[in-house]
């Protein structure tokens, strides 16, 4: 299992802004994230916890959502390897005190597929009024995302497409196999002497099976205008890979 100890993303119902509503809410969920391998048809129980920062008391509702990620990163209801119906919570919903905390117990007896499944666990907060110009009423969320991967299923694949034009370096990254890959690398910029000019990194980003990621990675400071080389190096928990383009600098 792979634990993150960051807060939770937060996702805001009725065409809010982020800012406003996640000032309403203030979860520390731990860990924030579950990344689980087991065999198809397996049983896992665990627990997270759940602590309210906020000097004042908060209601919550659970509820289970499949999900995928935008090619932003961004995560969006929907997706094909739904693990949701696996999947257990007790309670599906809770008080927290004034800076409480309580614990949720996850169950989960996984599919007799193959591959990586993800379920998102939203905690829902209490509906809320806000006026700005106008009352709007929000129900702030917090989600915990949970994967699954089963063992001896696993297929992984990666696809990169380097380079383009402009500013800032392009990158495609693709997942065509049926595994979560959580991708760090660097990109090496070349000049077409093969000097080597820049480095442009990233790290932890989830790409989900039959997935897509577009980045844009600006050197700082920006390069002069011309041709380079762009030469990818990826790592993942499956192996490292690598992929190379053409970046023109305008």
């Amino acid at each position: 299992m792979n634990v993150n100890r960051s807060k939770a993303f937060a996702f805001l119902l009725f065409l809010l802004p982020f800012s406003a509503a996640w000032a309403q809410v203030d979860l520390l969920i731990s860990p924030a994230r579950l990344e689980l391998r087991l065999p198809p048809g397996g049983v896992w129980t665990g627990e997270v916890t759940v602590k309210n920062g906020l000097p004042k008391e908060e209601s919550l509702s659970l509820l289970l959502t499949p999900f995928t990620l935008g090619e932003d990163g961004t995560p969006l209801p929907g997706g094909e390897r739904d693990l949701c119906p696996h999947l257990e919570l007790l309670p599906t919903a809770l008080v927290l005190p004034p800076g409480g905390e309580a614990r949720v117990r996850l169950s989960l007896r996984a599919p007799a597929g193959e591959g990586t499944y993800a379920c998102m666990v939203f905690f829902t907060g209490t509906p809320r009024v806000l006026e700005r110009g106008l009352a709007l009423s929000v129900r702030p969320q917090v989600g915990l995302a949970v994967y699954a991967t089963l063992e001896g299923t696993e297929r992984p694949a990666f696809k990169a497409q380097v380079g383009g034009e402009g500013r800032a370096l392009p990158l495609l990254l693709e997942n065509p196999g049926n595994v979560l890959l959580r991708l760090s690398g660097e990109v090496r910029i070349l000049s077409l002497q093969g000097e080597e000019v820049a480095r442009l990194g990233f790290a932890d980003l989830p790409l989900l099976p039959g997935g897509r990621r577009r980045l844009a990675l600006e050197p700082e400071p920006p390069l002069p205008p011309g041709r380079y080389r762009a030469v990818l190096l990826a790592s993942t928990p499956y192996g490292e890979y690598a992929a190379e383009g053409v970046w023109v600098v305008p």
